[in-house]
């Protein structure tokens, strides 16, 4: 019955940890994309997860609202990645992007790290 008591402390205490990073994360994302040349798209994307990251850091968890973000962002994902013609890595000479097949690379990883962080949130949640 111990056992019990403390794994949901746990989850909690672990969910407030990963929501706390990943808000710092994708705040950082969400600036970034400021410089984007499609930044009415990125902006409420990554500030959408700052916001379930900032809630779940303070202990709130809407389960059905991170399911349904947690499909949206991974079959976002997916369409990007097939939309490449060739890979071509993440980058060539720094950040800038030098190719639509680098830009398309970076969106779908940053979608599926946000698929990870709802995934994240999913899970520790249920328990």
């Amino acid at each position: 019955m111990l056992t019990y008591v403390h794994k949901p402390m746990k989850a909690k205490k672990a969910i407030s940890i990963i929501g706390i990073l990943f808000t710092i994360v994708f705040l950082l994302f969400t600036y970034w994309q400021l410089n984007d040349p499609d930044p009415i798209l990125w902006v409420p994307i990554y500030g959408t997860v700052t916001y379930v990251s900032f809630q779940a850091f303070r202990g709130f968890v809407n389960k059905e609202l991170v399911l349904v973000l947690f499909i949206l962002s991974t079959m976002a994902g997916i369409q990007l990645w097939v939309e490449m013609t060739a890979w071509e890595g993440f980058m060539t000479d720094g950040l800038a992007m030098k190719t639509i097949n680098q830009e398309l690379a970076r969106e779908a990883v940053g979608l599926w790290i946000a698929s990870f962080s709802f995934a994240l949130y999913y899970l520790l949640e249920k328990k």
